[in-house]
């Protein structure tokens, strides 16, 4: 690929056209297509077209490469340049310019300049399939056709695609720097380049045009850009003694940078830009007011952060690096960027070694999230403050040790100089306040949690520790519906949090003993509640949750239950009593959490099992359908969970009224895989059989079941006299069930069911 400075002449003329010397370009150019080291570089003859245009001499060019190629009818390069300069006048058509370079394609063969040619007439035919396709044979045959690059990029702006646009004006921009306005660097270096000659007048232009791009392609010109303008324009007439038009320039560069500082819209990267160029041009002040807008603003590109803290560092600005990062903390108080500049920044004043303590910090940190062990632990910790105490994160984790220990004087201790260190911090005051809130200082904790007022600023972690302590302030002052309040939004996303369950069944269970008379109370929860998890007797917690059921403590009952499910990690026994609790309670809120189990240290067999049920609790019988389905379809399912599932599912086939055969089927496999003792298979055979019509058969299997408070079993009962005839005999059987008390959807469900024949007296077969 040709490089930029390939031809330093043709260099030369591009920057002289870019700073509007168009007449010493025009010279350098003659010069180049008279040389014959260059008079066939067909680039230069295209550049020499673009400049005649711009000064009004294109039908001089016309004429008098016109006459050059009459009189060298065989060189392909002025009959090409001959065909562009015309092409660019109003004398030739944009058809009849492509006629004629196919006609040249089909004489001479495939050429970069033939094919570049009618990609341009291509495209402003606006045919940009046909242009892109030209452009591309023009770049395959010479890639340094960097015309070509910018032809494809117009193209791929036309057709909607960006990013394509893009890639192919900075490569046009890499080979042709001065043939675009617009490009910052190109117009800065371009400066300093004139600057350097003494050509203030074309070091001027070199900067004004960028403001004048802006304006022209954009509407206006940003004020950045401006800054850049007033200070780089300034420094050029100072150089220039003109020191009156160099202090006006400057005193209007400082109103600008205020404009900056002052705009809410004002960007990280745009005041980083500003900053910058104020400190190229020895405004250190504004600079620093720039640097300090960034780092109080909200952060939202982390490594600026670090770009200006490792600036302020290398440069050995420590002094005036930390006063501006202890402002930036102050608002920012939890940023990680901002915290690590500032312990840097510390750890330079201190004159300790930075990198041998990061070093340190890491292995501390993998010490402490591999639970490593204490001695080598403890003695980093004391070789990291005896080097530098200053560091609240080192403070806080050795108060965790001594807390672990059992050293509850030297922990708090060190807790107390890490919130002296880190008191803006969210993360150590929340550390501290459930240090002193879990050892017997609750208002104190309290008065520091009054300092967290903006919540909407919390992280999800912080605010679930905010609720956490504030619920247990609220329990430790007798204010369990307050405490409850907090304790619910903390379960909304940890709904089987063993920390959150205990706290609400003690809150709970409090509420309740103020509202019945009975000792809600059991030596199992009392030793949970203590933190003791050895020996646990379940039989008694049992004994007691039974006796809340009892007395319709229903929400108490649930959570009880939810609590036994995660000690006994889920064993059949807690499944079912669970389901049992979630169906009285809440079965939807019930199915929500049971949800969140699935591919957990929880996720078995038996939580499919309890979805389907719920579901067919809120009569969703499709859906627990699926359930029992996919229960079926796991790998790990023993013979009595198989069970368990052909049974439910075979109960939701007969109540929707699908697959009846199926369900008698699944309902004798249960049987045979260990329920045949269960007599709900006894109640679904006689439903399935009903629902086939064979009441007979129906009615054997209704008299082995021996239930007789069943309220489905009472309703089929009543169905096969029905359905025998027996209209009043069945009628004497349902009428008790009316009155019973609707509590699940199924009783709601066989209720309607009886109404049908109750009242309507409608024919049986006519409904099934």
């Amino acid at each position: 690929m040709r490089k930029i400075n390939s031809n330093p002449k043709l260099n030369e003329a591009n920057k002289c056209i870019f700073v509007k010397d168009y007449e010493q370009a025009e010279a350098i150019l003659e010069d180049l297509v008279r040389s014959p080291q260059y008079a066939d570089d067909l680039l230069i003859h295209l550049r020499r077209i673009e400049l005649a245009s711009k000064v009004d001499k294109l039908n001089d060019l016309v004429d008098a490469y016109a006459a050059q190629s009459s009189e060298n009818p065989t060189n392909l390069t002025l009959k090409l340049a001959h065909l562009f300069a015309e092409q660019h006048t109003d004398a030739l058509s944009n058809k009849d310019a492509l006629d004629r370079y196919q006609d040249i394609l089909r004489t001479v063969g495939p050429n970069a300049g033939i094919y570049y040619g009618i990609g341009y007439c291509y495209e402003i035919e606006n045919n940009l399939e046909r242009s892109k396709k030209a452009y591309e044979q023009c770049l395959n045959l010479d890639s340094s056709w960097h015309p070509a690059y910018f032809g494809l990029s117009q193209v791929f702006y036309q057709m909607g695609e960006e990013k394509k646009g893009d890639q192919y004006f900075t490569q046009f921009e890499e080979l042709a720097p001065y043939n675009v306005y617009g490009n910052f660097e190109t117009h800065r270096k371009l400066s300093n380049e004139f600057t350097d000659r003494n050509d203030f007048e074309a070091a001027e232009i070199a900067i004004k045009t960028l403001s004048e791009w802006w304006v022209e392609s954009k509407g206006f010109a940003p004020l950045e850009i401006q800054l850049f303008e007033k200070f780089a324009s300034a420094k050029i007439a100072e150089n220039d003694m003109d020191d009156t038009t160099a202090t006006q320039r400057r005193h209007q560069g400082r109103l600008v940078a205020h404009k900056i500082l002052e705009a809410e819209k004002s960007s990280e990267s745009i005041l980083y830009f500003s900053a910058k160029v104020l400190e190229e041009f020895s405004e250190l002040t504004l600079a620093l007011e720039m640097y300090r807008r960034i780092l109080k603003s909200e952060i939202t590109n982390p490594e600026m952060v670090q770009k200006i803290g490792a600036q302020f560092v290398s440069v050995g600005e420590f002094n005036l690096a930390k006063e501006l990062f202890e402002e930036a903390y102050k608002i920012h108080p939890d940023q990680p960027e901002i915290r690590f500049c500032l312990m840097v920044v510390r750890l330079k004043l201190a004159k300790v070694n930075v990198e041998e303590y990061l070093i340190s910090k890491e292995r501390l940190k993998k010490l402490v999230e591999d639970e490593g062990d204490r001695n080598e632990l403890m003695s980093l910790l004391m070789a990291m403050t005896g080097k530098y105490n200053q560091d609240p994160e080192v403070q806080g984790h050795m108060a965790d040790l001594y807390l672990e220990l059992g050293h509850q004087d030297k922990a708090r201790r060190a807790f107390e100089k890490m919130y002296e260190l880190d008191s803006y911090s969210r993360y150590s005051t929340l550390k501290y306040a459930s240090f002193l809130m879990q050892h017997d200082d609750p208002e104190q904790a309290r008065t520091l949690l009054g300092k967290i007022d903006d919540q909407k600023s919390l992280l999800p972690d912080e605010l679930s520790e905010l609720n956490w302590l504030h619920a247990n302030y609220e329990f430790r002052k007798n204010n369990y519906g307050n405490a409850m309040e907090r304790i619910r939004k903390l379960l909304e996303n940890e709904p089987w949090s063993l920390t959150y369950l205990l706290l609400e069944v003690r809150c709970l269970s409090e509420l309740t003993r103020q509202k019945i008379d009975i000792d809600v109370y059991d030596s199992t929860l009392d030793r949970l509640s203590a933190g003791d998890e050895e020996d646990l007797n379940w039989t008694e917690f049992d004994l007691k949750t039974e006796q809340l059921r009892k007395a319709r403590c229903i929400e108490l009952v649930y959570v009880r239950t939810k609590l036994r499910y995660l000690y006994t990690e889920g064993d059949e026994e807690s499944v079912k009593q669970l389901v049992q609790a979630s169906s009285t309670f809440d079965a939807q809120k019930g199915i929500f959490e049971l949800l969140k189990l699935l591919n957990t240290n929880f996720d078995s067999p038996n939580i499919y099992w309890a979805l389907g049920v719920l579901f067919r609790e809120i009569w969703q019988l499709e859906t627990a359908s699926m359930w029992f389905d996919q229960m079926l379809l796991l790998p790990r399912i023993d013979d009595l969970q198989r069970a368990r599932a052909y049974l439910e599912q075979a109960d939701c086939y007969i109540w929707r009224g699908v697959s009846l055969e199926k369900a008698i089927e699944y309902t004798k496999l249960s049987q045979d895989l260990g329920l045949r003792s269960d007599k709900r298979t006894l109640r679904i055979l006689a439903h399935g059989c009903l629902k086939l019509g064979r009441a007979q058969q129906a009615e054997v299997y209704l008299a082995d079941s021996a239930s007789n408070d069943d309220p489905e079993v009472i309703y089929l009962r009543g169905l096969v006299k029905y359905r025998n005839g027996a209209t009043d005999e069945a009628n004497s059987i349902w009428k008790p069930l009316l009155t019973y008390p609707v509590e699940s959807l199924r009783l709601h469900n066989i209720k309607q069911e009886i109404m049908k024949y109750y009242y309507d007296r409608s024919p049986y077969r006519a409904l099934n």
